[in-house]
């Protein structure tokens, strides 16, 4: 089950949640393993995101998390990918757009957890 954490700086529409979360379920398939199906987005706009010091007006910062290494490659498409729909949706440049992936070996889900 991966999990995707969106915040943006900017005030989104539903519209723009919306179409966020369907490319997200697109997206999610670059990476070896996973799809939509097991997918959870947690989408937070209108933070304050400050970087060097400046407040950002419009960024982002993605904090996506996998249970279990993805290959370096695919986590490089991904990223590039996602820049390119938040820019199409949401108008934030990939200049702007901050990426992390956590890839944990142990995962809770559904009263379980895993190793």
């Amino acid at each position: 089950m991966p999990f995707i954490a969106v915040n943006t700086s900017c005030t989104l529409t539903k519209a723009q949640k919306d179409d966020i979360k369907t490319n997200l379920g697109k997206l999610i398939e670059i990476l070896p393993t996973k799809s939509e199906k097991g997918l959870m987005v947690d989408i937070c706009d209108n933070h304050s995101l400050y970087f060097a010091g400046n407040e950002m007006e419009k960024a982002a910062f993605i904090d996506l998390r996998l249970f279990k290494e993805s290959p370096f490659e695919s986590k490089r498409e991904f990223y590039i990918a996602l820049c390119k729909m938040l820019d199409e949706v949401a108008g934030i440049e990939a200049a702007n757009v901050y990426f992390n992936a956590i890839e944990l070996q142990n995962w809770g889900s559904r009263g379980d957890f895993r190793q």
